[in-house]
């Protein structure tokens, strides 16, 4: 999704390391929201994303639901919860199989919470977005640790995709593009050998080091 990770259009005119052995991958939508050309990704870096893991319509109902009930109810857009659930399908790619199974399985677990915390009968699926964000804050607020923990995944998850959305930081009035963009110049003028000034806040570095 275009607008997936804001620093994550940013070239550093270097190579990235790869720590991982990458999952399947598609090319990104391209960098059309960067208005700064500083900031669009060089061409030879590839920008690939993991293509969404695949599952079912009924895990596709159980994640979007729980993307609605977490997720704040302002700001957004028509396309916020498809956008978020595309991201944490996007994210599982990137775990252990392991883990991912785990997650969605954890998914499943809260999906039918109201059941298992004996209030009610009906799945969070089949309940109004207001009702299952009741029962969702309320297990956040379990004295059993175990259910709180079940909270942990979703939460950081969805809200971590959430945050770094453009609508929502400039609701929040945060620009980080605009410091991303000062100290790559910063940097491109530094190779060209232009020392940085204190200005530039270049903290404890070694002499004559780039």
């Amino acid at each position: 999704m275009g607008h997936v990770a804001t620093l994550g259009c940013i070239h550093f005119d270097t190579h990235p390391v790869l720590l991982f052995v990458a999952p399947p991958v598609e090319k990104s939508a391209g960098t059309n929201h960067v208005a700064d050309p500083v900031l669009e990704r060089h061409p030879d870096d590839g920008w690939t994303l993991a293509v969404p893991m695949k599952v079912s319509a009924g895990m596709h109902r159980i994640l979007g639901k729980l993307v609605d009930a977490i997720l704040p109810e302002t700001p957004r857009t028509e396309t916020t919860l498809r956008d978020v659930t595309r991201h944490a399908l996007v994210s599982l790619q990137y775990m252990p199989r392991s883990s991912a199974t785990v997650f969605l399985w954890t998914m499943r677990a809260l999906n039918w919470s109201p059941l298992w915390r004996f209030r009610g009968i009906r799945p969070l699926t089949s309940l109004p977005t207001e009702a299952a964000r009741r029962h969702l804050l309320a297990a956040t607020r379990s004295r059993w640790l175990p259910i709180r923990l079940l909270m942990y995944g979703p939460l950081g998850l969805f809200m971590s995709s959430y945050f770094d959305q453009d609508y929502v930081h400039h609701e929040l009035r945060y620009d980080p593009r605009t410091f991303i963009a000062s100290r790559i110049r910063v940097r491109r003028e530094w190779l060209a050998g232009k020392e940085p000034g204190a200005a530039e806040e270049i903290h404890h570095r070694p002499h004559g080091s780039r």
